[in-house]
Order: structure tokens, then C-alpha cells, then sequence
């Protein structure tokens, strides 16, 4: 009986789960920790998609806390955040200048002209909580794309992501504790570069992409302003530094 109890509570588990089984003592079940997130906020949206895919420029979010390592923070997080989009092809030219803090829409659109690119994004990090693993982590993020040929904001979004460890619970046969990964702030960041990039990546395709009571705004015909710049390799590691 106590076997097919067991079977049963470790069937109606996810596949993102490990058994730490014990002979003499409560077994262990370890639960992956997921992303706790809505779907992103979408405030102004393109009018009509492109004539042919757009290429951006990605600069660092601002972080709008007064903590520690802010700087560094913004440049690492907005870096995550850019390879996601890389990785999942928003954009076919994606070129991120982590040099290019604080530099006002007007500066932005030149930068993202030299660079050969469409459109630029720019953003805020307006809340940062840095857990680890044994506590609760979230950022909150708000940014708009800004085509460069007309200086219109084309698209404007806001999302935000929590990652709360306390999933522990003991039952008769075996103990569940939640695992965090080993960087929570790059799971969150990876999650809404996911997210907010799936409508953007429909538009600048063709597809559509529309959402019910977002303002519009219309997009420009593309010109190319000098080559587009070479592509940038993805993040090697997963731990960012506080």
C-alpha cells in the first residue's frame, strides 16, 4: 500500500523534480522554483509591421533604486535580457553597448543610427530584490522601442517576475523542498526576455501581433544607415555578480 501511495503523489509531480531517496529515514523531492510572473503590460504598439524586419540597438536599462552596484546591475541584467531576445530572433540584428548609459531618447536614436539599426530600446529597472537562493528575488521593468528613422516610440511595455523559494511540505512517505537555481535574477530576466519578446518578434515577421488597448503608433519605412554591426556572443555564464 505504502508503495502505491508513493507511486502516486511522484506521478502527479512535474518533470522538474528530483527524488533524494532514503532507506532509513523521509525521502526528499526537490522542486524546480519557476518564474511567478502576468503577462507583460503593453501600453503603445506599432500601427502596422515593417517592410522588412527591423534591427535595434539595446541600451542598459536605468536602475531607478538607490542600491549598491547599480550600474553593474543594469549593464549585466540588460545583457541577459538582450541575449534572450538573440537567442530567440526578435530581432535579426540585435548589438548591445553597455557603454551607453543614461543617455536621453534624443542621444539614443543617434546611437541607433550609427550602428546601422532601426530601432532602439530603452528601459528602467524599477525594482531589483536580489535573494539568492535561500530567499525571495524579483526585478520590475518597463521599456520602449524607439524608431530612429521618425523618433517615434513604436512600442512600450512594462513586466515584472518574483521567485519565492518557501514551497517546503512533509508528507507521510517523503519531504518536498523547493530548489532555486543558482542565479534567480538571470532565471527572472531570462523569463521576461521570453515574454515580452514574442509580440515583437510576430510584428517584426509579419504575424500578427496586436493587443486589445494598447495605443498605436505608426512605423516608418527602414533606411539603412551604415552596416549593421556584427553579432554579439551570447552570455557564457548564468551568475551575475551583486
Amino acid at each position: 500500500m505504502k508503495r502505491l501511495l508513493l507511486a502516486a503523489a511522484l506521478a502527479a509531480l512535474t518533470a522538474s523534480c528530483a527524488l533524494d531517496p532514503k532507506l532509513t529515514e523521509q525521502s526528499t523531492l526537490y522542486v524546480d522554483v519557476h518564474v511567478k510572473r502576468n503577462n507583460p503590460s503593453v501600453y503603445v504598439q506599432p500601427m502596422n509591421a515593417p517592410t522588412r524586419p527591423f534591427k535595434a540597438v539595446v541600451l542598459p536599462f536605468a536602475v531607478q533604486q538607490d542600491i549598491t552596484n547599480a550600474r553593474h546591475l543594469s549593464k549585466q541584467l540588460t545583457e541577459v535580457f538582450a541575449n534572450t531576445w538573440m537567442q530567440d530572433q526578435v530581432f535579426p540584428a540585435i548589438f548591445y553597448e553597455p557603454s551607453q548609459e543614461g543617455l536621453s531618447n534624443e542621444q539614443a536614436i543617434l546611437v541607433g543610427r550609427d550602428r546601422g539599426a532601426d530601432c532602439v530600446v530603452v528601459g528602467r529597472l524599477a525594482y531589483i530584490l536580489a535573494g539568492g537562493t535561500r530567499s525571495d528575488s524579483a526585478v520590475s521593468l518597463s521599456f520602449e522601442i524607439i524608431d530612429v528613422n521618425s523618433g517615434q516610440r513604436i512600442w512600450s511595455m512594462s513586466q515584472a517576475g518574483r521567485m519565492d523559494p518557501d514551497r517546503s511540505a512533509d508528507f507521510v512517505l517523503f519531504k518536498r523542498e523547493s530548489r532555486m537555481p543558482q542565479d534567480p535574477l538571470w532565471s527572472i530576466m531570462t523569463a521576461l526576455g521570453h515574454d515580452t519578446g514574442g509580440a515583437i518578434k510576430k510584428w517584426n515577421t509579419g504575424m500578427q501581433f496586436q493587443s486589445p488597448g494598447a495605443t498605436s503608433a505608426p512605423v516608418s519605412i527602414p533606411k539603412d544607415h551604415a552596416p549593421p554591426p556584427p553579432p554579439k556572443a551570447p552570455l557564457q555564464s548564468s551568475k551575475l555578480e551583486y
